[in-house]
């Protein structure tokens, strides 16, 4: 057992996290990072606060979200090739709006999931149904929802 305050587990412990959480991990800015160990040890900012105990737990907790899959696996999206040939042109531009989308989640992802997509086309356009049986007037429909959407966010 390595004792609550051994300062060579603390180090090696808060630099693994700072690795998780730097541009290269995470990517989190500094308000996510102090509200996430905030989460995780309330009362606590910082990762030098906390013991070996806390720090193991928020070092679990963000190898957890790195294991995650990644929000919007590119492999969720296969679905678009195999649609009818009226439905591929806007499933594909969907497609592609799901990956500028990506970026603004948190965590970061490369590709927003399906399943966040059609959370957008539920609240802007209450559409129940999942994208691979929208009709081509809705799936344009969605498109211009999600355009909205981009040119809100900036991207």
């Amino acid at each position: 057992m390595i004792p609550a305050w051994n300062e060579d587990a603390r180090k090696s412990r808060i630099k693994a996290i700072k690795a998780i959480t730097g541009r290269k991990g995470l990517a989190m800015d500094d308000d996510t990072y102090r509200a996430m160990i905030s989460a995780q040890v309330p009362g606590k900012r910082s990762a030098t606060e906390l013991s070996v105990p806390q720090l193991d737990k928020v070092l679990n907790h963000l190898k957890r979200l790195q294991e995650r899959p990644a929000a919007g696996n590119p492999e969720e999206w296969r679905f678009v090739f195999r649609l009818a040939t009226d439905r591929q042109p806007h499933a594909r531009r969907i497609y592609r709006l799901a990956e500028r989308i990506g970026p603004l989640m948190v965590p970061p992802a490369p590709v927003a999931s399906k399943a966040y997509i059609e959370g957008i086309a539920q609240q802007m356009l209450q559409c129940d149904t999942v994208l691979e049986f929208c009709s081509p007037e809705l799936l344009h429909k969605i498109v211009q929802a999600l355009e909205v959407f981009c040119r809100r966010h900036g991207v």
